[in-house]
């Protein structure tokens, strides 16, 4: 196999979440090691990984930088208890010191959205579809819970709660599953897994409250799970994390009064050569200039790579196998010219060069053992 080195311009500190007890999860996964927590590291100029610290936490699986570059929320996951969104102080040296915790609503939390005037965030939970609208201070702390519910469309009867891991390891969709929140003019949207739909809320910044305005269905079985606004196009990208495929949908601001759907799908990619073999779509990132698109397969142990074309539609250009196993996460560096992999059941980090040009990425051959990845972030 071709091997590549990276060369970048500076160092570039990162985090990575590991999951410190399985058991927790209400997936399943099969790492041969568990973590401690965050690891922070340091993607050094030569293209090397350094480790700095490692913080304990349970189950740190989604980690966010505040806007400020000071602050830092780590997402506990489990579904042994409502999760809890640990806040980090982000020193100069890049280090991270606990500063405070907030308690969710549900369970699996999975996702935080802050909204543009960073005064309130949407908060996730997947394992029950209960969605969290919390007040944001000055400081970026996460303070009382403005709004809460439930996201759910079929009728009462019609869905039921997932009991216990075993029963959601099977029956995915028998009831709703929110995944993420991505504000966008006067709307928010949350992809639920569960409902196979994105739900649509208009954004009150004065009332700070979301108000529920329809929903988009998709093709039935698929599970939307993660999506990417495009940063100049009125265009999103939709991760479908049991069809394996990428939705591409126009975005729709026209007469902002009127209540109707403001996405609508225009083309799906499959993210695979063989759809017939069992794999789950993960994370789905752009480039930083927004000209190509990156999907991980989770089962395939493969990254797709789509060029992005002047009217914003996918063409897949590559598929790289990602070096390890159940690449639940993986990131782009700043600079766009370094990719790093998570494997979390395989419990490595890969790393891999980037042609900005082409979009292209090869292995360094470069392989980091780090129990159980699941999140990386650069700061």
């Amino acid at each position: 196999m071709p091997t590549a080195t990276i060369s970048l311009d500076k160092d570039y500190p990162l985090l990575i979440g590991t999951y410190t007890d399985l058991d927790a999860l209400g997936h399943q996964p099969y790492a041969p090691t568990s973590g401690k927590g965050i690891y922070g590291l340091t993607l050094t100029k030569e293209g090397k990984l350094k480790e700095r610290e490692v913080v304990e936490a349970l189950n740190p699986a989604v980690l966010i930088p505040h806007s400020d570059g000071h602050l830092m929320y780590a997402i506990v996951e489990t579904i042994q208890d409502n999760g809890t969104v640990l806040q980090y102080n982000i020193d100069n040296s890049s280090a991270l010191t606990l500063v405070s915790s907030f308690k969710a609503s549900g369970k699996s939390t999975c996702y935080l959205a802050l909204s543009p005037q960073k005064d309130i965030a949407i908060v996730i939970n997947y394992w029950d579809a209960i969605i969290d609208v919390v007040g944001v201070d000055s400081n970026g702390q996460l303070g009382d819970v403005v709004q809460s519910f439930k996201q759910h469309y079929r009728k009462e009867g019609e869905w039921r709660q997932v009991e216990h891991r075993e029963d959601h390891w099977t029956n995915r969709q028998v009831g709703p599953h929110a995944h993420c929140a991505h504000f966008w003019k006067n709307w928010v949207f949350i992809p639920d897994l569960g409902e196979n739909a994105i739900f649509q809320y208009c954004y009150d910044p004065v009332k700070k409250t979301l108000e529920p305005d329809t929903h988009i269905e998709f093709e039935p079985g698929s599970g939307p799970r993660h999506m990417v606004m495009h940063p100049t196009l009125d265009l999103c990208y939709v991760s479908n994390e049991l069809f394996n495929t990428v939705c591409v949908a126009e975005l729709d601001a026209s007469n902002p009064e009127q209540s109707k759907p403001r996405l609508h799908p225009i083309q799906y990619e499959s993210t695979l050569d063989n759809r017939e073999q069992t794999s789950y779509v993960s994370e789905i990132k752009l480039s930083p200039d927004a000209r190509f698109l990156y999907v991980s397969n989770r089962g395939d142990n493969s990254l797709a790579i789509f060029k992005v074309l002047d009217n914003g539609k996918l063409e897949r250009i590559d598929i790289v196998p990602t070096g390890g196993k159940f690449p639940r996460h993986f990131a782009l560096s700043p600079c766009g010219k370094a990719v790093i992999i998570s494997n979390q059941d395989s419990s490595t980090v890969n790393l891999f060069h980037r042609d900005t040009e082409t979009g292209l990425v090869t292995a360094t051959g470069d392989t980091y053992d780090i129990p159980a990845p699941n999140y990386i972030r650069f700061l």
